[in-house]
């Protein structure tokens, strides 16, 4: 169990489930017997958490237990359907097991591969390798978002971004385009881009009118203040909860403005106005977002936090440790998982899914 100084955990519930804000995480074992949104992912289990006189409760309880004792037990029927149901395909790929993008930031700056893939033959060749490696989409960025960047206009970010999009969208990629600016979401999206991937969640001016009309998939991340700002002092009560609020009312309004359910996916933001004790709760509780019943993007790869808890790598020699976080993800049910090292975070999400697979009832 986590250790966090906002959170009882108790044996039974203070007030019937539901009767007060209640959100549920699946316990996920490989021997569980419900497929968590119908993917490799299994649980039995479920932690339910509660808000109540000013704290989080958990309870620990079966879902028969669960429905039985609740407030409400349409609503808790509802809410475990929401973490069982499969996902639709997102931007033509089944959610039925973890996919990856691949990272390719045409940028002098970005904080792991700043300047590597500035030229657009670089990152062509970058991102074909990536596919060739098992990389399903690939994330193109031309404006950094590390810690401090600072911003650039609309026209770098255009020149940096159109040339490998439309190149590698004429040779058949599936291609993300890494955005806050409506004005590139509309030209990358003209020039084959097929997803936007938002670390703002289309707040910023016009980003969810444009993303509207642009007819694809959205990725919405949270991201506590900007990235010049972000990790001055970030702060939450409990992070999962604040995370998880920000995505729904986020979804709501992607939903207001004509985007469907179907084309929306959410990203926690590992690392994005979090400390490291903050990073690590998200990953503990990354199955809590399931309940927003749309696919789960998580990136922590070659991320600071990975070496603030081993011996302050470097981003390039920070492999293994993307690779277990990876693999937490998976473990949790995430479906889309944001890399720089396709070829390795392949063959260890190709073990680890084949191990929850045989373990599975289907397995057995």
């Amino acid at each position: 169990m986590d250790d966090n100084p906002t959170i009882t955990y108790k044996a039974a519930p203070p007030v019937p489930p539901f009767a007060t804000d209640s959100w549920l995480r699946p316990v996920v074992c490989a021997s569980g017997t419900k497929a968590l949104a119908g993917g490799v992912a299994r649980f039995t289990d479920i932690d339910l958490l509660m808000r109540h006189d000013g704290r989080y409760v958990v309870v620990r309880m079966d879902c028969d237990d669960l429905i039985a004792s609740a407030d409400d037990s349409n609503r808790a029927v509802t809410a475990l359907d929401r973490l069982m149901a499969p996902r639709p395909a997102f931007a033509g790929l089944d959610m039925d097991r973890p996919h990856l993008m691949g990272v390719v930031n045409v940028t002098p700056d970005s904080f792991s591969d700043g300047g590597q893939r500035l030229a657009p033959a670089e990152a062509i060749a970058a991102a074909t390798a990536m596919q060739t490696a098992g990389a399903a989409i690939i994330d193109i960025g031309g404006e950094s978002t590390r810690p401090g960047a600072a911003p650039v206009t609309r026209n770098q970010e255009l020149a940096r971004v159109l040339p490998p999009i439309t190149a590698l969208a004429r040779a058949g990629a599936t291609i993300s385009i890494d955005t806050r600016h409506a004005d590139v979401m509309r030209r990358a999206v003209a020039g084959g881009a097929s997803i936007i991937n938002d670390i703002a969640a289309l707040q910023g001016d016009g980003a969810l009118a444009a993303a509207a009309a642009s007819g694809v998939p959205v990725i919405l991340m949270h991201m506590q203040g900007d990235p010049q700002t972000m990790q001055d002092n970030p702060a939450y009560e409990f992070a999962p909860v604040e995370i998880y609020r920000f995505l729904e009312a986020r979804i709501a309004a992607a939903r207001a403005a004509g985007i469907p359910d179907a084309m929306i996916a959410v990203d926690p933001g590992f690392g994005f106005g979090k400390t490291v004790p903050h990073n690590l709760q998200l990953v503990n509780w990354l199955g809590l977002l399931h309940g927003l019943g749309v696919p789960i993007l998580f990136g922590a790869s070659r991320k600071s936090t990975i070496a603030a808890l081993s011996a302050n790598e470097p981003a390039d020699r920070r492999l293994p440790g993307s690779l277990a976080l990876a693999l937490a993800a998976c473990r949790q049910g995430a479906q889309l998982i944001r890399v720089h090292d396709v070829a390795e975070t392949a063959q260890a999400l190709a073990i680890e899914v084949a191990l929850l697979a045989a373990d599975s009832p289907a397995g057995r």
